[in-house]
């Protein structure tokens, strides 16, 4: 019975991390006033360019590096291809004070037909491709890294003056700018760090979790973590908490598949009729940051 509940909390954590990483990034994201809805399609991004650049650098490019590096090697590809993403959501969101939720419903359709589009256009195969072994990567090593970053991002948002400055970004942009912040470039740069969380996460799920690439990977996930957000009042520490209950009733969801309860279709909406449901019982209580959302203009 012991074994059974290690292997049950084991599972959990593993299928928490992808929502773990987006949350954070959406957190430091909103944080700063800016709203990225378009968390699945980043993701969505990054399961695809990690695994398909390092093939490329390696098979068809011909590159060598020790074969233990090839999985950082993708994960940092899909983080710096997020970052990218979130540059261009964050200059539009920013600088020309676009809709920030068109800017995300872009991101997603984008996503949706680029990466259908990249599994058949490299490989040759429709919507679905294994991992080879030499680019797959340990997931529990990640799991403890996005632990140890919520960690962190919780105290570079409320213990450091860099974190106060981000918030204050998020809060009153007129009062940021009125004492020298430059609110612009705070909100891209936190954007495009959110950005490439997302992105990893996205990596994490095709490296490291489910070793294949297909059009549907993140499967909803980046809508779990954007609820996430919201149960977590925008603070990290609470975010890791939210993504456990996902993964709780994502690893049981598999159990009850195995042991025959119900079909595939009933068993695979737990983890997200209960994720919503329990997100649904914070809302109304939840504290944005004021400005989310909001573009700023100088006066």
């Amino acid at each position: 019975m012991t074994e059974l509940l290690y292997l049950l909390a084991l599972q959990a954590l593993l299928a928490s991390v992808p929502i773990l990483l987006a949350t954070l990034g959406e957190i430091l994201t909103e944080r700063s006033g800016v709203v990225n809805i378009g968390v699945e399609g980043v993701m969505l991004l990054g399961a695809l360019a990690g695994p398909l650049l390092v093939d490329y650098m390696r098979l068809r490019a011909g590159l060598q590096l020790p074969e233990p590096l090839w999985p950082l090697v993708a994960m940092l590809v899909a983080a710096a291809v997020g970052a990218l993403v979130g540059l261009i959501h964050g200059y539009i969101s920013a600088y020309l004070a676009g809709d920030q939720i068109i800017s995300g419903v872009a991101i997603n359709l984008f996503a949706a037909g680029a990466v259908a589009y990249g599994i058949q256009a490299y490989w040759g195969v429709a919507g679905y491709k294994q991992i080879p072994d030499w680019a797959k990567a340990d997931p529990v090593p990640v799991a403890a890294f996005s632990i140890a970053l919520a960690g962190l991002m919780w105290y570079l948002l409320y213990k450091t003056r860099a974190g106060a400055v981000i918030r204050a970004c998020g809060e009153s942009p007129e009062a940021a700018f009125n004492v020298g912040i430059d609110v612009y470039k705070v909100r891209l740069i936190s954007t495009a760090a959110g950005s490439s969380l997302a992105a990893l996460a996205g990596a994490y799920l095709s490296v490291a979790y489910l070793s294949v690439v297909t059009k549907e990977i993140s499967a909803g996930r980046g809508f779990i973590a954007l609820a996430n957000v919201v149960f977590s009042n925008w603070n990290p520490a609470l975010a890791v908490a939210g993504a456990f209950v996902f993964g709780f009733f994502d690893a049981l969801s598999y159990w009850l598949q195995t042991l025959g309860v119900a079909r595939y279709e009933i068993t695979r909406m737990i983890p997200y009729v209960a994720t919503l449901l329990i997100v649904a019982g914070v809302i109304g209580r939840a504290k944005p940051p004021r400005a989310v959302g909001k573009a700023f203009r100088r006066e």
